[in-house]
């Protein structure tokens, strides 16, 4: 039996490892919900590529020195925001910090990790990536180096086999519109993709409208209104933190956002020759 992999990276530096077990739960019991009689867990594979541990978390110690009164307001909402900012200023191609190369380095050890998996197909294993928050940005980064130094990887772990993309949380908008050099959208079809399968393949983008990290995308360019197929608005989080910025980190857990994932992920694994056992 094939399998349809699906690959997930985080996009706040302080996140820990096996950040994504409670989702990949609920995505799975939500795609074996929909259609019990014709699906299995092994239907699916996932694969988290992990990059917090090559940022020092030091953002907590600084708030603990600005804050010195202990009086500031929103702590949880300044600690992603401190993350996210002091994670956007590294990240740089030319920075002599080098955490653009060692991300990329680890996303690059990764996937060739998740290639060995005995029910991958390095040439044909359709592959869904799910990029949080500035996981979106770092992955159209990778995507799109890969074309000029992908030598040596094979499909799928070159992101030739990819069979869509599902954005979530994302400032790809934000960042495409103030970096001068920044490329266009990824592209969400594999060129080593099964060539019946390619018509199904989508790449949404969700969002939540009280998250100021994220954003639609249709409206940055024309190319990318032509690459995304939906900007979906969605609420997620807590009751204490679906209304307010907070809720940047509340899309793992939330219905609004893993029934769709699974809904999406079903529609790739629906009926077809590629699907039967070879």
């Amino acid at each position: 039996m094939k399998r349809l992999a699906v690959a997930i990276i985080h996009g706040i530096g302080s996140e820990k490892e096996f950040f994504s077990i409670e989702l990949k739960h609920r995505i799975v019991q939500e795609y074996l919900k929909s259609d019990p009689d014709n699906r299995m867990e092994d239907d699916l594979l996932f694969h988290e590529i992990y990059w917090g541990d090559l940022v020092k978390d030091e953002h907590g110690e600084l708030l603990k020195q600005l804050d010195y009164r202990d009086e500031l307001a929103y702590k949880g909402v300044r600690n992603m925001f401190v993350d996210f900012m002091r994670l956007g200023l590294s990240y740089r191609k030319a920075s002599d910090n080098g955490l653009y190369e060692a991300i990329h380095g680890r996303i690059k050890e990764s996937m060739a990790k998740f290639a060995t998996h005995r029910h991958v197909d390095t040439d044909s294993t359709p592959l869904v990536l799910l990029a949080h928050s500035f996981g979106s940005v770092i992955m159209s980064d990778y995507i799109h180096d890969l074309a000029g130094n992908g030598e040596g990887l094979n499909p799928f772990e070159s992101f030739q086999t990819l069979a869509g993309i599902i954005t979530f949380a994302s400032p790809l908008g934000v960042y495409s519109a103030h970096h001068d050099d920044f490329h266009g959208p990824m592209p969400k079809v594999g060129k080593a993709l099964e060539e019946g399968l390619q018509d199904r393949i989508k790449w949404l983008n969700f969002y939540d409208k009280d998250d100021v990290v994220a954003y639609p995308l249709k409206n940055v360019s024309d190319d990318y209104n032509q690459a995304v197929d939906e900007d979906i608005e969605i609420n997620v989080g807590s009751a204490a933190t679906s209304w307010n910025p907070a809720c940047h980190t509340g899309y793992w857990e939330d219905k609004d956002f893993y029934k769709p994932v699974a809904k999406y992920l079903g529609e790739v694994r629906a009926p077809h020759d590629f699907w039967k056992l070879s």
